[in-house]
């Protein structure tokens, strides 16, 4: 089972975006990507896997946020940017998504989901 944190952002990531959300999620986290670079996987110090981050995609379809997250019509204006991140439930997973998708959201706007249907302000 994974716990779900999703950041939808209005500006355009840059690199540098991504690598302050991976320091933000722990600086004392291993890095690793797989999948050609689609996904980039975030370990604890004693090598348990924490959080897969997948590629971000671009959402220009109204609507379609919406239906992804099952929330009622209107709720998002598009264009947005879809960062998705799925936490295990090993120790510091959930917490690591969440920090991630905070950190994206406070440089470059938007809003967070949480996996509980909540919203997160950030």
């Amino acid at each position: 089972m994974t716990y779900d944190v999703v950041a939808l952002v209005k500006a355009t990531p840059s690199t540098e975006d991504f690598v302050a959300g991976l320091g933000a999620a722990g600086t004392e986290l291993r890095v690793r990507t797989v999948g050609d670079g689609a996904v980039t996987q975030l370990f604890d110090e004693q090598g348990a896997l924490l959080v897969n981050l997948e590629s971000p995609l671009y959402v220009q379809v109204p609507g379609e946020v919406e239906r992804q997250l099952g929330l009622p019509p209107g709720q998002v204006e598009t264009p947005v940017w879809w960062f998705e991140a799925r936490a295990t439930t090993n120790e510091g997973g959930a917490e690591a998504a969440r920090a991630y998708a905070g950190e994206l959201v406070r440089r470059l706007g938007g809003r967070v989901w949480l996996a509980a249907g909540e919203e997160s302000d950030v």
